[in-house]
């Protein structure tokens, strides 16, 4: 079970639980009581600064009745602090449910009252759920695809295995939506079928290793081991060829200056070769920039931090060519 899903969970209960509601007389009475859901419909509430924002609160609230219902058969939430959020979590709950289709949602109420939105949205229960069934079985089998892909190499099924994860999110979420909505799904097995694909990703990376050929780049050496420290991607100090787990990685490098008016530009090409076993199984190539009024020195510093920004923004895998999406 992955800890992003369960702090996702946990923020999902906290709409149900509490979702901000205060007994005041500029609530709205529907809103203090919300209503419940029922055989044929299900019901969210929440509120907002704008009436995007309160209706898409209000749709994971409804969501989010569901998953609080099964939380404690699946201990999504038992070690978590039941009394604390902060915004980052708010925030990926906002992204995440998103990936949970409302086709067919209305608002069945909606007042502003001191610069606030308060909606009650509305959905067909039995379409809604399977809306979800539909869905779901979609998600397994792009995953079925995935796993039945041929990988001949521990990167090859990495990469695979981080597409299934990113499925297996939404596959998860939905798992226990449907539960909730007394669908007839068995979540165990759906949750042991999830974390399958999760241990497997994890023994894979805790085993992966690289090896950097001795006559790269030192400064860009420097950046891309760092990088690989920070990821928790252990580096091998010697090269082992019969390694199937040991990735060699080349990395060449050429440098173009250039002066204009009083600015020193100098552009870094690099090339990213990754090797198992003397076969090339990824590659990537990049071209960084940097400028300077001083000298060619520092312009060329400017280009390695340029690097080290792409590696912070797309991630080291995907700089060196590993990941390719």
């Amino acid at each position: 079970m992955t800890k992003k899903l369960i702090n996702l969970l946990f923020c999902l209960a906290l709409f149900s639980c509490g979702n901000n509601i205060k007994n005041n007389q500029n609530t709205p009475s529907w809103y203090i009581s919300p209503k419940q859901n029922n055989h044929e419909n299900l019901y969210g509430v929440s509120e907002g600064f704008t009436m995007e924002e309160a209706t898409k609160f209000a749709l994971a609230d409804l969501a989010s009745r569901l998953i609080v219902s099964v939380s404690s058969e699946s201990t999504m939430l038992r070690e978590e602090n039941q009394n604390s959020t902060n915004e980052e979590i708010r925030q990926k709950v906002k992204q995440d449910i998103e990936k949970i289709t409302f086709s067919n949602f209305k608002i069945s109420r909606s007042e502003k009252l001191d610069q606030k939105f308060y909606v009650e949205v509305e959905v067909n229960k039995k379409n809604f759920l399977s809306e979800q069934k539909d869905r779901l079985e979609i998600i397994e089998k792009k995953i079925n695809d995935l796993d039945k892909i041929s990988n001949s190499n521990p990167i090859q099924r990495r990469n695979s295995l981080i597409k299934i994860n990113e499925y297996c999110k939404e596959l998860e979420l939905k798992a226990m939506i449907l539960k909730g909505g007394e669908s007839n799904i068995n979540l165990k097995e759906k949750l042991i079928f999830i974390a399958k694909f999760q241990n497997e990703l994890d023994r894979i990376s805790d085993n992966l290793e690289f090896f950097i050929e001795n006559n790269s780049n030192n400064q860009i050496t420097d950046v891309i081991k760092n990088s690989l420290n920070k990821a928790k991607i252990k580096i091998s100090t010697k090269q082992n060829q019969d390694k199937a787990n040991q990735v060699k990685l080349i990395i060449k490098s050429s440098t173009e200056e250039n002066k204009i008016f009083e600015s020193y530009i100098t552009k870094i090409k690099i090339k990213f070769e990754n090797n198992i076993k003397e076969k090339t199984i990824a590659s990537n190539s990049i071209e960084v920039t940097g400028s300077s009024i001083i000298n060619y020195k520092e312009s060329y510093n400017s280009a390695i931090t340029s690097l080290q920004q792409k590696i912070d923004s797309d991630g080291v895998m995907k700089t060196i060519g590993i990941i390719s999406f």
